[in-house]
């Protein structure tokens, strides 16, 4: 069963934290579940305690701009301009990997999403422990979640330490966009809209 801390303890749980460890902490967005993406034991009770198909690829949470530059080997201009105006906020942009990402991670593709929440706990335990790959703390399929309790009840005998931060601020998972051809591509719209996109890019440019 999941060890389970509250906010004033965050620093302990970091502390009790292994390689081999998956963790549930909140996010802007809902709850994920992170691990190691370095560590193949991890990631593979990521995809088990999901039941996760292993054809879909793990996005990573970054805590600043220079762990995102740790896990890709390129930002496209229009990709910098939407990680300048977005981030830390509801945003997954796709990016070229870096090639000390493992295959296990992305399934193989040879791009990664990248996000940095909007969270100061999620950010505490990514700026501690280093990009984490992540996807929502719920069962593959399910709705995703935005409170402790909830996850504690669908996963809590799945994984080894739960954050118990409250209730996440927006409650539906994040926006993803990629590039094709040059242009950016929305994959799934969240609260960010592809006009807030469009927007943010035309202003830029325009500049």
């Amino acid at each position: 069963m999941a060890k389970i801390y509250d906010v004033s303890a965050v620093k302990e749980a970091l502390r009790e934290y292994k390689e081999t460890d998956i963790i549930a902490f909140p996010t802007d967005t809902v709850y994920g579940i992170g691990a190691n993406p370095f560590n193949e034991i991890a990631i593979n009770k990521i995809y088990q305690s999901k039941h996760r198909p292993h054809n879909k690829p793990l996005p990573i949470l970054c805590a600043n701009i220079n762990q995102i530059k740790q896990v890709t080997s390129y930002i496209p201009p229009q990709m910098e301009i939407l990680i300048k105006t977005f981030l830390p906020g509801a945003l997954t942009v796709v990016l070229p990997k870096n090639s000390i990402i493992p295959d296990y991670v992305t399934s193989g593709l040879p791009t990664i999403g990248v996000r940095i929440p909007n969270h100061p706990i999620a950010l505490e335990i990514l700026q501690a422990i280093g990009p984490l790959a992540t996807t929502s703390a719920n069962i593959s399929g399910s709705s995703s979640l935005n409170n402790a309790d909830d996850v504690i009840n669908e996963l809590g005998d799945k994984i080894d330490i739960i954050i118990n931060g409250g209730l996440t601020d927006i409650g539906i998972p994040s926006t993803v966009v990629t590039m094709e051809n040059e242009e950016i591509k929305v994959l799934r719209e969240g609260i960010i809209t592809k006009e807030m996109i469009i927007t943010a890019l035309k202003k830029q440019l325009n500049t």
